[in-house]
C-alpha cells in the first residue's frame, strides 16, 4: 500500500480517484495521464512549468498541450500580459485522470501563489525523486473543518512534512497559531518565502520556539524572479 493511499484512505466523491478505463488510456500517449494527474492535483500549471515537469523543450511542450486541447482535455488561458499561457485540465481531463475535482476557475489573485507551489513541487520533486508529495487538494479532503490547510505535504523517509509557500507577510499572530497546529500534526514544517515573510520566518526559527520548522528561499524561477 502507498504512503498515499495511508494518508488519504480511497473514497468515492469529490476528489477520489477511479479507475482509468483500457480504453482511455489507448487513446492517450505515455505520460499524459501523469500529466493530467499533476495538473488536477495542482489546480494547474504555466505552459513554462510543463517544460520542467516533461523535461522537454518548447516545441515538444506545444505539441502536448495541442493534443490534449483538441481532445478537450486542457483549455489554455492567457491571464497576464507577457506571463506564460495557463494550462488548465478540464472536467473531461481531470476524470479521465481519475479525479473528481471541479474544474478550476483562475483568479489573477491566486496566480502568483500557484504558480510558486508549482515551482516548490518541481523543485522537491527534482532534487528528491523518491519523496511522494501530497497536494492542497487532497490535503483539503482529509482535513477537519477548523485545521490549516498546508499548500502541500511531502513524505520522504518516512517524514510528513508540511509545505507552506509565502509570498506575503502575515500577522506575527497568525503565523505563529499556524507554526503551534502544524508542529502538532506533522514531522516537520517547511517554510518556502519571498523576500519578507524569510526575514519574519528565520526570526521565529532563530527564537528556537519551533524545533520542527526549516525556511527557505522559494526556488529560482522566471516567473518568480520576475
Amino acid at each position: 500500500m502507498s504512503r498515499l493511499r495511508m494518508i488519504l484512505p480511497a473514497r468515492h466523491g469529490v476528489g477520489a480517484r477511479r479507475p482509468v478505463a483500457q480504453g482511455d488510456c489507448e487513446r492517450l500517449r505515455a505520460g499524459d495521464l501523469r500529466l493530467l494527474a499533476w495538473l488536477a492535483e495542482q489546480y494547474g500549471a504555466g505552459a513554462d512549468q510543463l517544460g520542467v515537469l516533461l523535461g522537454r523543450g518548447p516545441r515538444t511542450v506545444q505539441r502536448t498541450i495541442a493534443r490534449l486541447r483538441v481532445a478537450g482535455l486542457i483549455q489554455t488561458m492567457h491571464m497576464l500580459v507577457g506571463d506564460p499561457a495557463w494550462v488548465i485540465p478540464t472536467t473531461s481531463g481531470i476524470r479521465l485522470a481519475g479525479y473528481g475535482f471541479p474544474a478550476w476557475r483562475p483568479r489573477v489573485g491566486m496566480l502568483a501563489h500557484v504558480a510558486a507551489v508549482n515551482d516548490v513541487r518541481l523543485h522537491v520533486q527534482r532534487r528528491s525523486p523518491d519523496t511522494e508529495w501530497v497536494s492542497e487538494r487532497l490535503l483539503a479532503l482529509e482535513r477537519a473543518p477548523e485545521e490549516h490547510l498546508a499548500d502541500g505535504l511531502a513524505i520522504t523517509a518516512g517524514q510528513r512534512v508540511a509545505i507552506e509557500v509565502e509570498l506575503t507577510v502575515k500577522s506575527l499572530r497568525r503565523t505563529r497559531a499556524i507554526l503551534e497546529e502544524l508542529s502538532q500534526r506533522f514531522d516537520a514544517i517547511a517554510y518556502f518565502c519571498a523576500p519578507g515573510p524569510h526575514r519574519q520566518l528565520s526570526a521565529l526559527q532563530a527564537s528556537g520556539s519551533w524545533p520542527k520548522l526549516t525556511v527557505r528561499e522559494l526556488p529560482a524561477g522566471r516567473r518568480l524572479a520576475s
